[in-house]
């Protein structure tokens, strides 16, 4: 039996309406939780990591601790290693909170002022996979002029942002 292509596209219609209504109830249930570990002070109007369902997005971590580069992070010996240190742990304490570790995550974005840099940083980030028997994660690299939080005698070498999933 042939139906008239009126109604077929009239049918066509209505499915496709009720599957995009059906979609949009089925994420409307869900919602982004922000995930703010202790103690953590963004710098700018934003969250250190946004959740979704069982995804984690973390916001670009820079090498402070309460809101300062510490001083053996700017004093000219070891810098990036020491700057590099920090962001992983500020990383890590972005997937603890949302109840996750380096295991769940799946990207990673480097930005650092120099690509002379890039060796000393991988001395301190590849051993958060390689010590614990993880793959790293997949990964860009970018060379940028300057970072946000440098200040005179203590520029932010590194930052690292994420995204992991349970």
């Amino acid at each position: 039996m042939m139906m008239n292509r009126g109604i077929l596209a009239a049918l066509f219609t209505l499915a496709l309406s009720f599957g995009i209504a059906a979609a949009g109830d089925a994420g409307a249930a869900e919602k982004a939780k922000p995930i703010y570990p202790a103690g953590a002070k963004p710098i700018a109007p934003y969250s250190p990591g946004m959740q979704y369902g069982d995804l984690l997005f973390i916001s670009g971590q820079i090498p402070y601790v309460n809101g300062a580069i510490p001083a053996d992070a700017s004093d000219g010996v070891d810098d990036v290693q020491d700057q590099t240190r920090i962001v992983m742990e500020n990383l890590q304490s972005v997937l603890v909170e949302a109840g996750m570790s380096f295991e769940n995550v799946l990207k990673a974005t480097v930005f650092i002022t120099d690509m002379k840099f890039y060796g000393d940083f991988n001395k301190v980030y590849g051993p958060y996979w390689t010590d614990n028997g993880l793959t790293p994660p997949a990964r860009a690299a970018v060379e940028v002029g300057a970072l946000p939080g440098s200040k005179p005698g203590a520029p932010v070498l590194v930052e690292v942002s994420m995204i992991a999933g349970k």
